[in-house]
């Protein structure tokens, strides 16, 4: 069952937290708008802050999110310019498991597990992974993806084409980076501080 309430207190925490300005502008815009909601909360300066607070449990659940939103995550609905990029798509996985394509600039993958997302060739997305995800990444041909690694989280290069390169930014020393004897890219890994 929706309620305000979890949406408020949400918002609530962010802004005892030092949510900037512009984003309590821009989230008071929203209203109740759920494709707006979900819009806001991909813009990639958000991504970071909505991961971070959901899995520490002072951000939305995991059943709020599939309960309330989920006509707009797993596939179902593409997010359009959530950064003001024309053009830019974004999608949100939730709990999600199985296998899929890469099909939008920008992917943000929560509590997802044993997942394989492959990407396509010529193809360079951006992946934020966080709460709790374990995601396999099958890269096809000449790729350049760059991933943002979260929390307890981990990603794992099974296949690998020698035409891709793949930066991966880790926010937590518990977030996992396992690259497979198939795996034959150009991988980077860089250790970096989380800042809200």
């Amino acid at each position: 069952m929706e309620t305000k309430q979890d949406l408020f207190n949400y918002y609530k925490n962010a802004l005892t937290n030092g949510l900037c300005g512009e984003y309590k502008g821009r989230w008071q815009a929203c209203g109740q708008d759920k494709y707006k909601l979900v819009k806001l909360v991909l813009a990639q300066q958000c991504l970071p802050h909505f991961i971070y607070y959901c899995y520490n449990g002072i951000g939305l659940s995991k059943e709020y999110i599939l309960e309330n939103f989920g006509d707009y995550i797993n596939g179902k609905k593409i997010i359009q310019d959530a950064d003001g990029v024309q053009g830019y798509t974004y999608s949100l996985y939730v709990a999600f498991k199985g296998i899929f394509k890469a099909d939008t600039d920008v992917l943000a993958l929560m509590w997802t597990t044993n997942s394989t997302i492959e990407i396509k060739a010529t193809k360079s997305p951006i992946l934020y992974v966080g709460a709790c995800s374990s995601i396999h990444l099958l890269l096809n041909g000449h790729n350049h993806p760059r991933i943002y690694l979260f929390d307890d989280s981990t990603i794992e290069l099974d296949d690998g084409d020698e035409a891709s390169n793949v930066i991966i930014y880790k926010y937590s020393k518990k977030a996992n980076v396992k690259i497979g004897k198939y795996c034959l890219s150009e991988i980077k890994i860089f250790d970096k501080e989380l800042k809200l």
